[in-house]
């Protein structure tokens, strides 16, 4: 007997509304007709219902580019909105949390973090910096050659800037000579600077010439 039968029968008796001995005998046997109905179609939906696995597995699949979190950069994440949240005009929890965000390759999230950190305080050659390299990431080419620029007008000498303005010169925009150029100021200001493989930038500038 379903619990909205039973509420029905109980409100009848408590009127003085007595049911019939075959009333009752028909209500019974409608009830496990039910049940026995009920039962059968909650099986055929369970049993074509996808999984829990296989519905991860659909998402997985659909968001190849979507990077997988540590539960301590999730928490850490969830912290730092809830700061950002709570101090709005907090720059440098603005700048924690697009440091966040880039460290597990969110970088639309990274750039709107980094901005609202930068119009708090402007001031930060390598939030800057960060914040071309996040442009770069998302296909905006020339934004990440603004910020980095930015950067360059705070600290001339920022390596990170530098070395990533001549990236995109020539890789991406395909200006080899404004690239070459971007790495031979960086040269000049430090003469035995490397590239992150470790081979020293002037091997990697002679290379491009060629």
């Amino acid at each position: 007997m379903t619990k909205r039968e039973a509420e029905r029968l109980r409100q009848e008796f408590e009127k003085g509304v007595y049911v019939k001995k075959s009333t009752t005998i028909m209500c019974i046997v409608f009830a496990l007709f039910l049940g026995v109905f009920l039962g059968n179609l909650l099986t055929v939906i369970y049993t074509a219902a996808p999984s829990p696995a296989k519905q991860t597995a659909k998402v997985q699949q659909a968001q190849p580019l979507q990077s997988q979190i540590s539960q301590d950069q999730a928490s850490r994440i969830i912290d730092l909105e809830r700061q950002t949240r709570n101090e709005p005009t907090n720059a440098l929890a603005w700048q924690q949390l697009g440091n966040a965000y880039y460290d597990t390759n969110h970088p639309e999230s990274a750039i709107a973090a980094y901005s609202r950190s930068l119009e708090l305080d402007s001031s930060h050659a390598d939030i800057w910096t960060d914040l071309g390299t996040m442009y770069r990431q998302t296909g905006q080419y020339q934004k990440a050659i603004e910020s980095y620029n930015q950067a360059l007008q705070r600290n001339p000498t920022h390596p990170n800037a530098l070395f990533n303005k001549g990236i995109v010169y020539l890789h991406d925009l395909k200006q080899r000579d404004k690239g070459i150029a971007a790495w031979e100021e960086l040269l000049a200001s430090n003469p035995f600077a490397q590239t992150p493989q470790g081979k020293p930038l002037k091997e990697f500038i002679d290379e491009h010439r060629k």
